[in-house]
């Protein structure tokens, strides 16, 4: 199993930690969708974009949430991050979407501030990204219970959430954004990242 992205990207690392939960071995290949890289990658994925996952049967799969649709079902209900059914399955569902939403403001916010001469900055719109960003991000963090997100388990709704906030902190917030007030999701990133899981994976 290969799979194809660097780790700076928030879709990748989550990706990249669930492989390592699992155990499944794989090969990593650090290729960018920009640059030198491109041309390489779109001969995995037509798209030129990352994670890209090339299975041990040969297939490759791309977008992250069909890769962990993918890893789910081949380690089976028992282990999988995110669960089958039942008001878990909705819990860790509906708190992914907030994340993901969050996450891809984010990243908006970091194209228009990084792949944009700032003069041609459109600062009413980046405002408005990094304030949606912020209220997704608070809105998990409030919906948090206790040690994980949804209780005593660590889910996917943890391994993405902290993949996206550490992004969002990391490399979208300009000085002068509104600050995000969320303890519950710092103190779940802490605990994340006393696992090899996520250690290993930092960008």
């Amino acid at each position: 199993m290969i799979l194809i992205g660097r780790f700076g990207s928030p879709f990748v690392r989550r990706v990249a930690i669930t492989l390592r939960l699992y155990g499944i071995e794989h090969e990593h290949r650090a290729l960018s969708s920009s640059g030198e890289d491109r041309a390489t990658l779109q001969t995995i994925n037509p798209l030129a974009r990352v994670p890209a996952l090339i299975t041990d049967d040969g297939e490759t799969l791309v977008d992250s949430a069909t890769i962990l649709d993918y890893l789910d079902r081949l380690v089976g209900p028992e282990k999988a991050l995110t669960p089958a059914d039942g008001s878990a399955r909705t819990k860790v569902m509906a708190l992914l979407g907030l994340a993901t939403g969050a996450v891809e403001k984010s990243i908006s916010a970091y194209y228009e501030r990084n792949k944009r001469p700032e003069e041609k900055w459109h600062h009413p719109w980046l405002d408005t990204l990094l304030e949606q960003s912020k209220d997704g991000f608070e809105a998990v963090d409030k919906a948090a219970a206790s040690p994980w997100l949804i209780g005593d388990k660590i889910t996917q709704a943890d391994v993405s959430t902290v993949a996206f906030w550490e992004f969002a902190v990391l490399r979208t917030r300009p000085e002068g954004a509104p600050a995000m007030n969320c303890p519950n999701i710092t103190a779940i990133a802490d605990r994340a990242n006393a696992l090899p899981a996520f250690l290993e994976t930092k960008p």
